[in-house]
């Protein structure tokens, strides 16, 4: 864990029903669609490789394996929020995206293998460059003791970017009170991965962070209501960006259980849509699966929250039909 990260649409309704659910605070549950369902754009970025091999600062007797390049991982960061909004220039989308007076929030994912460091100095350092001063940024998970586990300095007494526990800030109406106290766009970074129980990590698995505990657990065994977090009126709202760090993506449990099998897939994925992002992200799970069965018979994987985040909470798309996949790079 790196010193600098240690310190560091929906659609229209009328104004009545937002300020009821507001109030309330609790997830948006809507009859199917009958109109066209608008469509997504998920941002794939890709790179042939994030590692620097045998070069002059990075001898290979000193790093055998090579060391990771921070200057392709800002690349792939950039291209995918880029992507993610329609633009060419990442500068273009973090000015839609964020203004410099905003209290940014970093929902980021410590529950499995967390999001790689490099990636999450790049968005800091993304979203600093926007104006928005290191003391308006707030790295934040659900357990304390989870994040003290992945490395995070969580003491409070160290300069810069602040990390916090929801569990720790407390709750009210059903959600830690970071969200209220502390920021007023949240950012969700998440780590690919499988999941025995609920089928895939993700960006909609992510938001159980923002409920308390016992939600967590309620939510996680019965994964068709999982997207109830996500749509809590205030995540839906302040949530403005989702990124899927698919660096190195876990497709299985490690014998035993303890950790995880991963792949070099070199990708980073973004969008405004996390229905949309998690479906392709489970294409790409899928895809890693077939590749490991040798290409023959090969169970899907399943994750049952996508069809009910599309056509009960109305988050977003999980058809395929209706996302378009901008790739970039290999």
């Amino acid at each position: 864990m790196s010193a600098f990260v240690r310190n560091l649409h929906w659609a229209l309704l009328p104004a009545a029903v937002i300020a009821a659910v507001a109030a309330l605070d609790g997830p948006v549950r809507a009859d199917p669609p009958t109109e066209e369902p608008s469509r997504s754009t998920v941002a794939l970025a890709r790179a042939g490789s994030i590692m620097t091999v045998g070069g002059p600062l990075t001898p290979a007797w000193l790093y055998p394996e090579g060391r990771i390049d921070y200057g392709v991982i800002e690349w792939l960061l950039a291209k995918a929020v880029a992507g993610s909004m329609g633009v060419e220039d990442d500068d273009d989308a973090w000015k839609a995206l964020l203004s410099a007076s905003d209290r940014v929030g970093i929902l980021v994912d410590v529950e499995g293998i967390q999001p790689h460091d490099p990636l999450l100095e790049a968005l800091v350092r993304g979203i600093m460059d926007r104006g928005v001063p290191m003391r308006n940024i707030v790295i934040f998970a659900g357990e304390e003791s989870a994040l003290f586990r992945a490395g995070y300095d969580i003491s409070g007494n160290t300069p810069g970017v602040r990390v916090m526990a929801s569990d720790d800030q407390g709750y009210r109406k059903g959600l830690t009170r970071i969200v209220f106290d502390y920021c007023t766009k949240i950012i969700n970074v998440s780590r690919l991965r499988v999941d025995p129980e609920i089928g895939m990590y993700g960006a909609l698995a992510n938001s159980l962070a923002a409920v308390p505990y016992v939600d967590r657990q309620r939510l996680r065994h019965e994964p068709q209501l999982l997207p109830e977090a996500a749509a809590k009126a205030t995540i839906r709202r302040m949530v403005v960006l989702n990124i899927i760090d698919a660096l190195t993506p876990a497709f299985q449990r490690s014998e035993g259980g303890r950790g995880y099998d991963t792949w070099a897939y070199n990708g980073v994925l973004a969008s405004t849509d996390p229905v949309a992002v998690d479906t392709i992200g489970r294409q790409i799970l899928q895809e890693k699966l077939v590749e490991e069965a040798g290409g023959g018979a090969c169970p899907e994987l399943e994750v049952p929250y996508l069809a009910p985040a599309t056509e009960a909470y109305r988050l977003g798309t999980s058809d395929p039909e209706q996302i378009d996949v901008l790739r970039i790079g290999p």
